[in-house]
C-alpha cells in the first residue's frame, strides 16, 4: 500500500494547523478549555495573538503565556507566536517610542516651486519647503515641529517643464547653490519647476514603528520581542516553542490601506536610510540627487526617469530583504525556531509601498514557509475573477487566480521553505462565513498548493466578540463547532497528503512585481486566470529566480527550466514596456527554452540608460514567440505543454498534480452551479482510487487506455473535490467501485417523497441538547421565515413505511443551511458541511416504520439581530435561510 493512503487508513497524519488563539487576559479555566476545545478538533498547534492582550512581553502575558505553554507541552502541541503588541508587525512593542526614536521611520520628501517667465535671478526661500506645506486645513493638527527642525536638504533641481507636470530630462542641479537658507539662481528661458528633496522623520506612516530598511531600527524588533521571549522559554525551542509569525509587515511610508503606493503613480514620502542612500548613489553614479524628482515625477523621455524609479525599488526591496526578514529569519535558525507570516497581497500590493512590501518574493526571503493570508472576503463561492466591494475594491481576478498560487509558487520553488506555504484564513469573513463556505475556500486553496493553514479565529472574549468574526468555538456559541472540528481534521488529511512531495507543474509565469516599478505592464492574473481555465498549471518566478538558478537548485537543460526539483515546460513572460538586463541576459543565454511573451514585446531595459546598450540586449527577445494573451492556452496545448486535459471544456475545473511515490491529483469544482461530469486524460498510470477525504473513505475507479493515454471518468458537483491517486501498479485494498451520484441515482427503480410532515424543534448550541417545543411543519419551509433572529440547532423528525429491505438507497436534500448530521433508526449515519446533500443509506434502512432524524445546524449570523450593530461594517452581505427546505427524496 502507499505510504500516503497507509497514513490516512491508519488515522497518522501530521498536524498542519496552527489557528490563531486571541489573548486578551483571560482567566486560566478559560485559557485552558479554549486550548481544548482546540485539541478537540485534531490540531496540534497554536498560534498565539498577541494584537488584544493589554499587557504584552509583561507579568500579564508571561502568566497568560506560561499557562499557554504548559497545557501545548501537556498535549503535545507547538506555540507558535506573533511577534508584535500591535498590527501590523514592526511596533517593536512599543521601544521605538521609549527607548529609540532615532531609529524610527525616516523618509525623502520633496516640495516644488515653479518659475514661469523669470527674466533674471530668482531667490527661493528653502527652509520652509523643508517640510510639507499646510493650510487652514491643518490647523489644530499634531505637528512635531520639533523633529521637523531636523529635516535635511537631500538636493535641489530644476527640470524645464514640457506638458501637465512633466518634465525634461536635461536637469540643472541646483544643490550646491543653496547658500544658507536661500538659494539665488538664474535659469534658462521658459517654464521650469524647482524640486526640493529633503530627508525627515516626520511626513510618513506611524512615527513609532521601526524602519525596515535600517538594519539597527529592526534589530529593535529582536530586542523588544524575539530576545525576552527567548530569555523566558529557552529550554523549549525549538520543542513546545516552534517560532515567530510576523503579521503584515511594510515600508508603512504612509498610514492606511490606499493599496494605490506605486513608485512614480503617487506623491507619497518614500522609505530611506544611509543604506539606502549609499546603494542609491552607487548605482546612480555621483549625479545620483539630480534624478531623484522621476521617484514622483514622470519626463518626457521616461529614459533616466524608468531607470532610476527601477533602482530606487530595487534598492529598497533588497533592503527590506537583507535588514528585515533576513535577519529575523536569520535569528531564528540561530535559536533553533522557524519565522513565518505574511504581508499584505491585497489588490497587488506585494509590489508596491505603503502597506506593501514592494516584492513580494524579497519580502518573504528570510520566513521559512512562503505565506498568505485569505480574509475578509477575498476568495468567494462563485466569484471567480469579479470585483469585490467593501471598504476597498477588491481585484477578484487577483484573489482568485493569483494570491494562491503566487505564495504556493515560493514555497515550491525555494528551498529554504521546504515545499511548505501557510496561509491565513476565514477570518473577518463575518459570521456568515459558515462551514460550507469554509469547505470551499479550504479546498480552493489546497488545490493551488496550500499545505499549512492559520485559522482565524480562536477568541476566549464573551461571546459576541465584534473583532473580525467568525470565531470557531465563541465561548461555546458556535452551532457550528463540531462541524468546523470535522472540517480540522479533514484539513489536516488533506494538508498531509500534499506535504513531502514534489509539485508537477509545465509553465513558469513571470512575476509581475519589477515591472509594476517602470511602465505599462500586464498583470500576472491575466495569464494565470488563462492557464487556470484550461487546467495548465503554472507557479510563478522571479527575476532573481532566473538570475541566481544556483541558489534554487537551478538550470536550464534538455529544453526544461529545473527550480528546486520542479520542471517547467515553457517560461511564460506578461507584457511589459520594459524589462530588466538580467532578464534579457537570461533570455539570451538560454537556447532550447520555450519562452512566450504575451501580448507583445518589451521596448526598452529598465536598469540601463545607454541606448546602444538597450538595443543589443533587447536583440535578445526577438527569438521569443510572441501571443495574444487571447490564444496563450491554445498556443501551449498544441505544443503539448500541458499536463492533462478535459474531453470537455470546463472552466471552472481546477487541479493540481503532486507527486511522492505515486503520482497525486487534487480536483475542484469551483463553480457555484454547474456540475463537472467528463473525461479527464491524465499524464499516465494503470490503476486508480479516488479519496474522499471529508469522509476518510477510498474507492476504485476505474483508468480507460486509449491510444496510449490513461483518462478517468469523474462527476464533481459545486462544492465538490476529491483526490485521485494513480499508479502504474496494482494499488492494494479491498475498495468499492467508484460510481457518481448521477449514476447511482438512474440505476434506482423507484423514489419515495418525503418532503413533507416533519416535526421540528430548536435549541441554541449553548443549550444544546436540550431542545424546546415540537412543531409540526407539513409543507417545509426556511425557520427562518418563521424566526428571522433564530441561530442553532434544528432537530427535524419523521417516520415512512417500506414494504421490503431495499438494495439501495440514496437519500437527497435539495436545500439545507448548512451544517446536518443525519440519523436513520437511531444509527448515525453521516456529516454533510457543504452540499451536495447526499446520502447513501441502505445499510440503515429496514422494513417497515423507519425513523428519520436531521440536526441542520445555522451559522450565528442571523443572531446579530439580537444584539447591537457592531461598531464598524466591513461590507454588506446577503443572509442566507436557516434549516432544510425543498423536496427529500429517497431513491431505491
Amino acid at each position: 500500500m502507499d505510504k500516503t493512503v497507509q497514513d490516512l487508513v491508519n488515522h497518522q497524519t501530521e498536524n498542519y494547523i496552527l489557528p490563531f488563539l486571541w489573548m486578551k487576559g483571560e482567566e486560566e479555566q478559560v485559557i485552558r478549555e479554549e486550548i481544548a476545545r482546540i485539541y478537540e478538533c485534531g490540531i496540534r498547534g497554536i498560534c498565539v495573538e498577541a494584537r488584544p492582550h493589554p499587557d504584552f512581553a509583561g507579568p500579564g502575558w508571561w502568566h497568560d503565556l506560561d499557562i499557554v505553554m504548559d497545557e501545548a507541552k501537556q498535549r503535545g502541541m507547538r506555540v507558535w507566536i506573533l511577534d508584535d503588541a500591535h498590527f501590523p508587525t514592526g511596533y517593536a512593542n512599543g521601544l521605538i517610542e521609549k527607548k529609540y526614536p532615532n531609529r524610527k521611520k525616516t523618509y525623502i520628501n520633496y516640495n516644488t516651486v515653479d518659475v514661469l517667465g523669470a527674466q533674471n535671478e530668482v531667490t527661493i526661500h528653502i527652509s520652509p519647503m523643508l517640510k510639507p506645506k499646510t493650510s487652514w486645513l491643518d490647523i489644530g493638527k499634531p505637528i512635531d515641529k520639533e523633529e521637523q527642525k531636523n529635516n535635511k536638504l537631500i538636493s535641489v533641481t530644476a527640470g524645464k517643464l514640457v506638458i501637465d507636470g512633466i518634465i525634461s530630462e536635461e536637469l540643472i542641479d541646483l544643490t550646491d547653490r543653496v547658500q544658507g537658507d536661500f538659494l539665488t539662481c538664474i535659469l534658462p528661458e521658459g517654464p521650469w519647476r524647482i524640486f526640493v528633496v529633503y530627508e525627515t522623520k516626520t511626513d510618513g506612516g506611524n512615527p513609532k514603528y521601526i524602519n525596515m530598511i535600517d538594519e539597527e531600527s529592526v534589530s529593535t524588533q529582536l530586542e523588544a520581542v524575539y530576545e525576552p521571549h527567548f530569555k523566558r522559554y529557552k529550554d523549549e525551542f525549538g520543542k513546545t516553542f516552534a517560532g515567530f509569525f510576523s503579521d503584515e509587515p511594510a515600508f508603512g511610508n504612509v498610514n492606511g490601506f490606499d493599496f494605490n503606493e506605486s513608485i512614480g503613480k503617487k506623491d507619497m514620502p518614500l522609505p530611506w536610510s544611509e543604506e539606502a542612500k549609499t546603494l542609491l548613489s552607487k548605482a546612480l553614479g555621483e549625479h545620483w540627487r539630480v534624478f531623484l524628482p522621476y521617484l514622483w515625477n514622470s519626463s518626457e523621455e521616461m529614459n533616466i526617469c524608468v531607470n532610476t524609479r527601477y533602482t530606487y525599488m530595487d534598492v529598497v526591496t533588497r533592503l527590506y530583504e537583507k535588514n528585515f526578514s533576513n535577519q529575523l529569519g536569520k535569528w531564528c535558525e540561530a535559536h533553533n525556531v522557524e519565522y513565518i507570516g505574511h504581508v499584505i497581497e491585497d489588490n497587488d500590493q506585494h509590489s508596491r509601498l505603503g502597506s506593501g512590501a514592494g516584492h513580494f518574493f524579497r519580502a518573504l526571503s528570510g520566513q521559512h514557509m512562503s505565506g498568505i493570508d485569505v480574509i475578509g472576503g477575498q476568495v468567494i463561492f462563485g466569484g471567480a475573477g469579479l470585483e469585490r466591494r467593501g471598504i476597498f475594491k477588491g481585484d477578484g481576478e487577483f484573489y482568485h487566480y493569483t494570491l494562491g498560487k503566487l505564495g504556493s509558487s515560493y514555497g515550491h520553488l525555494d528551498p529554504k521553505k521546504k515545499g511548505r506555504t501557510m496561509c491565513e484564513l476565514f477570518g473577518a469573513y463575518g459570521w456568515k462565513l459558515g462551514v460550507r463556505d469554509m469547505k470551499y475556500i479550504l479546498d480552493h486553496l489546497v488545490v493551488r498548493g496550500i499545505n499549512h493553514l492559520v485559522p482565524h479565529a480562536f477568541s476566549m472574549r464573551e461571546y459576541p466578540d465584534f473583532d473580525c468574526p467568525p470565531h470557531f468555538y465563541a465561548r461555546g456559541h458556535n452551532p457550528q463547532f463540531k462541524h468546523f472540528s470535522y472540517l480540522m481534521h479533514y484539513a489536516n488529511r488533506l494538508c498531509h497528503i500534499f506535504n513531502g512531495g514534489r509539485h508537477i507543474a509545465p509553465v513558469a509565469v513571470l512575476y509581475h512585481g519589477e515591472s509594476e516599478w517602470t511602465g505599462e505592464y500586464m498583470k500576472m492574473q491575466k495569464p494565470a486566470r488563462a492557464l487556470t481555465e484550461n487546467q495548465i498549471d503554472f507557479d510563478f518566478v522571479s527575476i532573481d529566480m532566473l538570475n541566481n538558478l544556483e541558489n534554487y537548485n537551478g538550470k536550464v537543460e534538455n529544453k526544461l527550466l529545473t527550480i528546486n526539483g520542479e520542471e517547467f515546460k515553457c517560461l511564460v513572460i506578461p507584457y511589459s514596456r520594459y524589462i530588466t538586463k538580467e532578464l534579457a541576459a537570461f533570455i539570451k543565454n538560454v537556447d532550447d527554452l520555450e519562452i512566450i511573451l504575451v501580448d507583445g514585446k518589451p521596448e526598452g531595459i529598465a536598469n540601463v540608460v545607454d541606448g546602444q546598450e538597450v538595443s543589443e540586449l533587447l536583440r535578445a527577445v526577438e527569438k521569443c514567440k510572441v501571443v495574444p494573451l487571447s490564444e496563450l492556452a491554445t498556443e501551449l496545448k498544441e505544443e503539448g505543454i500541458f499536463d492533462l486535459q478535459l474531453k470537455k471544456p470546463f472552466k471552472d475545473l481546477t487541479y493540481y498534480h503532486y507527486e511522492k511515490e505515486i503520482s497525486i491529483y487534487m480536483f475542484q469544482n469551483e463553480s457555484a452551479h454547474e456540475t463537472f461530469s467528463g473525461d479527464i486524460e491524465l499524464s499516465g498510470g494503470e490503476f486508480a482510487i479516488i479519496y474522499n477525504g471529508l469522509e476518510n473513505k477510498f474507492e476504485k475507479i476505474e483508468v480507460l487506455k486509449v491510444n496510449g493515454k490513461s483518462i478517468i471518468n469523474l462527476e464533481l458537483k459545486p462544492y465538490e473535490s476529491c483526490v485521485l491517486f494513480v499508479s502504474d501498479v496494482t494499488l492494494d485494498g479491498e475498495y468499492e467501485k467508484y460510481r457518481p451520484y448521477t449514476t447511482k441515482l438512474n440505476q434506482c427503480e423507484e423514489t419515495i417523497d418525503l418532503s413533507k410532515g416533519w416535526n421540528y424543534s430548536l435549541v441554541k448550541n449553548i443549550e444544546y441538547p436540550n431542545f424546546g417545543e415540537v412543531t409540526h411543519m407539513n409543507e417545509l419551509i426556511p425557520i427562518s421565515n418563521i424566526d428571522p433572529a433564530f441561530t442553532g440547532i434544528i432537530k427535524y423528525e419523521k417516520t415512512f413505511e417500506l414494504a421490503e429491505v431495499p438494495g439501495q438507497g440514496i437519500l437527497t436534500f435539495e436545500s439545507i443551511y448548512e451544517a446536518v448530521e443525519l440519523s436513520i433508526n437511531d444509527e448515525f449515519v453521516g456529516m454533510k458541511v457543504c452540499p451536495p446533500y447526499i446520502y447513501d443509506v441502505a445499510d440503515h434502512l429496514r422494513k417497515g416504520t423507519n425513523t428519520i432524524r436531521v440536526e441542520v445546524a445555522t451559522t450565528l449570523d442571523r443572531d446579530r439581530f439580537n444584539h447591537p450593530e457592531p461598531p464598524f461594517i466591513v461590507w454588506h452581505d446577503p443572509i442566507d435561510p436557516t434549516g432544510m427546505f425543498g423536496k427529500i427524496t429517497l431513491s431505491f
